[in-house]
């Protein structure tokens, strides 16, 4: 009798298995099943479209086998649908494998639709995302790549080989939005968050030059042009009203701006900012506006490239709150911060380790207005370290350890404690 319950009990498992197997095959539906070639050369925007508003009935998977897919025209995710292709993580020089699709939709013109429209509930995944007719050093503008609206947009593993706009969660109200694991080159923008009510979450996003650079593709741009015009021209991640936005672990490489805070008709951002860094920018962190309860960037390397005025830039627009803690800063910046306005800015366990590269007598940290706390933080130049001006209507400065001389000029007006701080020979 225990026998045959045992037969019985491994039949019902091998019909469950079975059952769960049929079902998720009529959830998944193939693209070559509704025409598209993935030869690179044949418009399969209309087969795939067809193949999600299928999938759209019941919602599910619509899967894009290995091949390089051109697009035309512009794709529209249903809700409840994911757009999925073979590649399990994001990927670099090998991207000519695997789900590539090829954008043609949109040259010459910024605004309009995007490639690709996620709605709510809706995702993509697993594929490679390249424009063959993209060139430098003056490059076509096209519209956003990615864009999503209304509650749980996600992108999920990703590449965006050399988009011109990356990802845009923000024209349209949304909450809940969820970026993970995407890598790639965009030239002006690289993902743009606004219009958010309730908590979206980016992790592990990496833009560099050298996805495009070592892309294996044609029309590779000379590495001067695409530096230059990423210097020049690229944001790579901005961020408008979102309330507890988490960014984490990201890093952009090169770009005019690392990560840029602003207010916008719909409010400004706080948010959660652990492991964060913006290598080789002209400004790391620009900060235009916060809500009240602020900036919280923990963990964060960033690095201010040549030309570079301030690293962290604190503008006059800004009455919210920015709290660094534990960061490092370096690069031939000429200041590592600088704060106006009326905001209120704190770095503690800081890393100042170069500032001042012409040797101006400009200092590593120049508060013009606002109120900031300074402390246990090593200044590790021998220069002017801090400038307190005029405007200044608090500061505390305190527990930090300067190289070779204290260099702290206070001109402040407000009330300031400078306490406890040594010096290290």
């Amino acid at each position: 009798m225990a026998l045959k319950r045992q037969l019985a009990a491994a039949a019902a498992l091998v019909l469950a298995a079975a059952t769960a197997a049929m079902a998720a095959d009529k959830e998944s539906v193939n693209v070559k099943d509704f025409g598209a070639k993935g030869d690179g050369l044949k418009n399969d925007s209309a087969a795939i479209q067809k193949a999600l508003d299928a999938a759209g009935k019941d919602g599910g998977e619509v899967f894009l086998p290995a091949g390089r897919y051109r697009l035309n025209s512009g794709l529209k995710v249903p809700p409840g649908v994911t757009l999925s292709g073979t590649w399990q993580a994001p990927h670099h020089a090998e991207h000519r494998k695997g789900t590539i699709l090829l954008g043609y939709a949109g040259k010459g013109r910024e605004s309009g639709e995007p490639l690709i429209h996620l709605s709510a509930n809706s995702a993509i995944k697993g594929v490679t995302i390249f424009y063959p007719e993209q060139k430098l050093p003056e490059p076509f503008a096209y519209p956003w790549t990615i864009q999503g609206e209304g509650m749980h947009c996600s992108v999920m593993d990703v590449t965006l080989v050399n988009v011109f706009k990356g990802i845009d969660i923000g024209e349209k109200p949304n909450e809940l939005h969820y970026i993970r694991n995407v890598f790639g080159c965009p030239l002006k923008a690289g993902v743009h968050i606004d219009k958010c009510t309730d908590i979206g979450r980016i992790e592990n996003v990496h833009f560099n030059p050298h996805y495009w650079a070592r892309s294996g593709e044609a029309g590779i741009p000379k590495w001067e042009d695409l530096l230059a015009y990423l210097y020049d021209n690229c944001v790579a991640f901005a961020i408008g009203r979102s309330d507890w936005e988490f960014i984490s672990n990201t890093f952009s490489y090169g770009c005019k701006v690392g990560y840029r805070f602003y207010k916008s008709d719909a409010g400004a951002c706080n948010g959660n900012f652990p492991g964060i860094a913006a290598d080789w920018s002209r400004t790391c962190v620009l900060v235009e506006e916060t809500q009240g309860a602020g900036l919280l960037i923990t963990n964060g390397e960033f690095v201010g490239g040549t030309g570079s005025e301030a690293m962290m830039d604190i503008l006059p627009s800004c009455t919210g709150v920015t709290q660094f803690s534990n960061c490092a800063f370096w690069g031939p910046a000429e200041r590592c911060l600088r704060l106006a306005g009326n905001s209120f800015v704190s770095v503690s366990q800081g890393n100042f380790v170069n500032w001042d590269p012409g040797a101006k007598q400009i200092p590593c940290v120049e508060a013009l207005g606002g109120e900031i706390n300074i402390a246990n933080s090593f200044f590790r130049e021998d220069k002017k370290q801090i400038l307190l001006s005029e405007g200044v209507k608090t500061a505390v400065i305190t527990g930090n350890r300067f190289q070779g001389e204290a260099r702290v000029e206070n001109k402040a007006k407000g009330d300031v404690q400078i306490a406890g701080n040594v010096v290290s020979r």
